[in-house]
């Protein structure tokens, strides 16, 4: 039986939060708003928020780079920041395209960057410069994912396609076509079998992965009533969640992909968002979900099974 609890609530963003990270230290994580303010939490003191810097401008991704113990900072105007963590300082110049930073995540001594000119970059965390850059599409990079074992990394663009690039050579070898709208989150399962993928016409679809890193479409969900914004499995893989602009997180079985159970707030087993949740961040050391919204504030939920 799939139990859910309400461990905290997390207040003090001024405006919507668009995104949330891992941090260095287990139970602690960052989350950042539309007035450029990064914050860090411990889930132990939820009312005890530390801003430790504000950029100027929305931000729509975080990425936590363990090599520099930096926080990478993407935003609506186009400018990726670093944040020094040992001094909470944003250092400059920071790198800048002409549109928004939409997602980002770190391989070994890279960090990939997809931007709304439908480029991808590869920065150097060595000398945090641009390294590379492969374009995708000519419309915005929403989403991203690596795959846990082949040197791949799914995109989700605002063209409604999906395109796997086979990492080590820099070249798209598939392009998934089902969604009839802007993808804006894609996700590998932990075991790599399986792909998810959520847009913007509410659906979500489920792609099979064979070893060979080949995707087929094997279901499609109406899942949501809104855009799905964000999608992440509970390791070790048993479930995932999805969240998305109808003010719900939804919980499923990751095999099976039967809707186990719905957080939100005509519920009155709990408190939940009240506007649309943006962004899910799962937590391992301490078994949470964290979710975060419209609202100005972010929760974190205890799942077991």
């Amino acid at each position: 039986m799939l139990q859910v609890t309400q461990l905290g609530i997390f207040t003090g963003h001024r405006a919507a939060v668009f995104a949330l990270a891992d941090a260095a230290d287990p139970g602690s994580f960052y989350s950042a708003d539309g007035n450029g303010w990064v914050v860090k939490w411990n889930t132990a003191t939820p009312d005890l928020g530390q801003a430790i810097a504000q950029v100027p401008s929305n931000v729509f991704a975080l990425q936590y780079l363990p090599q520099n113990n930096l926080l990478a900072v993407g935003s609506m105007q186009g400018a990726l920041y670093f944040i020094n963590l040992n001094q909470n300082r944003v250092l400059e110049p920071p790198l800048q395209w002409s549109k928004s930073v939409f997602c980002m995540q770190t391989q070994g001594s890279r960090l990939y960057v997809g931007t709304g000119m439908g480029e991808l970059w590869v920065i150097n965390l060595q000398t945090l410069q641009p390294h590379t850059f492969t374009t995708i599409c000519q419309h915005s990079i929403r989403s991203m994912h690596l795959h846990p074992r082949l040197p791949l990394m799914a995109l989700g663009c605002s063209n409604h396609q999906i395109y796997l690039l086979h990492t080590e050579t820099g070249k798209i070898v598939q392009e998934l076509a089902y969604h009839q709208n802007s993808v804006f989150s894609v996700r590998f399962s932990p075991d790599g079998n399986y792909l998810l993928s959520g847009s913007r016409d509410a659906y979500l679809a489920v792609w099979q992965i064979n070893p060979k890193g080949v995707a087929a479409l094997l279901h499609t969900i109406p899942a949501h009533l809104f855009t799905i914004n964000s999608l992440t499995f509970l390791p070790p893989g048993a479930l995932f969640a999805s969240a998305a602009r109808d003010k719900t997180v939804k919980l499923w079985h990751a095999t099976s992909f039967d809707l186990l159970k719905v957080i939100d707030s005509a519920k009155q087993e709990w408190q939940a968002h009240k506007n649309s949740v943006n962004s899910l961040l799962w937590l391992p050391h301490n078994n949470l979900l964290l979710s975060a919204g419209d609202d100005r504030q972010i929760f974190a939920w205890q799942i077991e099974v």
